[in-house]
């Protein structure tokens, strides 16, 4: 069940993934954030300069770059892992998904569940029990929409480049988005970037609840083949499926 717990939160992300809302803990306060982002901002370059809305103008650079190439894609796929972590509860789980986008449309598979989306209608299906569950789709219902994982910071966030270095070869740009929605699940998103290639290749999620999510991107497919049909829950493939309807 953990992959549909905490669907809300995909991937971002990568990066990747997310589709249900967590109980509301009272939130620690934010002044931790708030003192980590103060001491990095005076360690950043003297050249560094701010848009009107008080974001990295390197780091929506950085960003749009990104969101015309994978806006540029009639599809995409990408294999992942993702790891939750909360210290506090001694908690550190690792699975690994592949995600599938073509516009508004997308299906994720993970930790034994399968969920589609043709842009109106959420089929989630859990293996285990051999039951799917529809839904009508509401993105503005959710914290991140899977079909806009790459363009979300375009949307209520502030960014800046915080830290670029040589991983492997490749220049790697980390870029934290802080949301001016102070009603999110989440306070901070750190997503790092392969300079050359312009791909996401890991975003990490802070949730007030004292978790955190990464997705790291294992291997990316662009304009893969793909029938509409990939996105819609096919119940002759699943012989005794109980279907929930939830409309």
């Amino acid at each position: 069940m953990m992959a549909k717990k905490y669907m809300k939160h995909l991937i971002l992300l990568l990066l990747l993934v997310p589709a249900i809302a967590f109980a509301q803990k009272p939130a620690k306060s934010p002044a931790k954030p708030k003192k980590a982002a103060t001491k990095k901002a005076a360690a950043q370059p003297k050249t560094a300069t701010a848009s009107t809305d008080g974001s990295d103008k390197k780091a929506e650079k950085i960003l749009d770059d990104v969101s015309k190439k994978y806006k540029s894609l009639k599809s995409f796929q990408a294999k992942f892992t993702y790891t939750l972590e909360n210290k506090a509860d001694n908690i550190k789980e690792t699975q690994t998904g592949t995600i599938t986008t073509s516009g508004h449309k997308f299906k994720v598979e993970m930790a034994g569940q399968e969920i589609y989306c043709d842009g109106k209608t959420m089929y989630t299906y859990n293996k285990e029990t051999n039951e799917v569950s529809i839904s009508d789709y509401t993105p503005k219902d959710a914290d991140v929409n899977p079909s806009e994982i790459f363009t979300m910071y375009q949307k209520g966030f502030l960014c800046r480049l915080i830290e670029e270095k040589t991983e492997g070869g490749r220049v790697m740009q980390t870029i934290e988005l802080i949301p001016k929605d102070k009603k999110k699940t989440f306070f901070k998103v750190k997503v790092t970037v392969d300079k050359a290639a312009q791909q996401i290749t890991r975003s990490i999620i802070y949730d007030k609840n004292g978790n955190i999510y990464t997705y790291s991107v294992v291997k990316q497919t662009p304009n893969i083949a793909i029938d509409d049909k990939f996105f819609i829950f096919n119940k002759a493939k699943y012989p005794g499926v109980q279907v929930i309807d939830l409309r």
